[in-house]
């Protein structure tokens, strides 16, 4: 029997490894992609987060310094210092002649805004009906927003005790942002152009009529006072959403003829 033919070997190839090394990059080339998104995204974070606390810390320190700064005096005072009022529980502080034919009764918060944009739309107003001896102002500041409401109103009292009380008044309004500080309060009436007093800065310091505001709080809760600013004409209240200044001239007018 014959020997089975002899096979020869069959050449073999060496592996390609190109596509694997072609996978090894392509991986490589994606994770390093994936790790400079990481970075910026990280980068971007940081970006953000400096830049909110900027914010955050600029607003703060804005809102500090509208609050806590020195007041300044208001452009004019609505009218002449006169004699000194007399402040009684549950009354309105009162300028003009007693004798006028129309009482417009006005109760406003030293620290609403709403109260701010009113003086300084119809001050004008208000004060030429007093002047021309057609109006009696009757005013009564609330005090109902926070604890500044209370010590401006308390401090309004004081100033309108110690014969200063219109430029006072306007010099709150103007600077209604601030906090009030007895500090404040009592480095308003200078640059109102009064005489910060000892007896009117113990007047201040002391809270000696927080008593008089409670009760100005009070006697507008029982007039069915329920926002500020509002206002009575001849003890009617008079629509303040739709009232102008020219509006305001004609109902004083028409309510003196009357």
């Amino acid at each position: 029997m014959s020997a089975p033919p002899s096979r020869r070997p069959a050449n073999r190839r060496p592996p390609n490894r190109a596509p694997n090394r072609r996978a090894e990059e392509q991986a490589r080339l994606a994770a390093e992609q994936a790790a400079a998104r990481r970075r910026e995204r990280r980068i971007l974070v940081v970006a953000l987060v400096a830049f909110v606390v900027l914010l955050v810390g600029g607003g703060i320190g804005f809102q500090a310094w509208r609050t806590n700064r020195t007041p300044a005096a208001a452009p004019a005072a609505p009218l002449a210092a006169g004699a000194g009022a007399t402040i009684t529980n549950a009354r309105p502080i009162v300028w003009g002649d007693p004798g006028a034919p129309v009482t417009l009764s006005l109760y406003e918060d030293f620290h609403c805004p709403h109260c701010a944009e009113f003086e300084e739309e119809f001050a004008g107003v208000l004060t030429a009906a007093q002047q021309s001896g057609r109006v009696r102002l009757e005013l009564y500041p609330m005090a109902f927003i926070d604890e500044g409401s209370a010590a401006a109103a308390n401090g309004m009292a004081c100033a309108a005790e110690a014969g200063f009380g219109p430029s006072y008044f306007a010099g709150l309004f103007a600077n209604h942002t601030l906090k009030w500080s007895d500090d404040q309060l009592i480095e308003l009436a200078r640059v109102s152009g009064a005489e910060a007093t000892p007896a009117f800065t113990t007047c201040v310091t002391s809270k000696a009529h927080a008593g008089w505001v409670e009760s100005i709080n009070t006697a507008a809760d029982q007039r069915g006072v329920t926002g500020t600013p509002t206002l009575f004409l001849d003890g009617k209240a008079v629509d303040m959403a739709s009232l102008t200044p020219t509006g305001l001239e004609t109902m004083i007018a028409e309510a003196a003829q009357q």
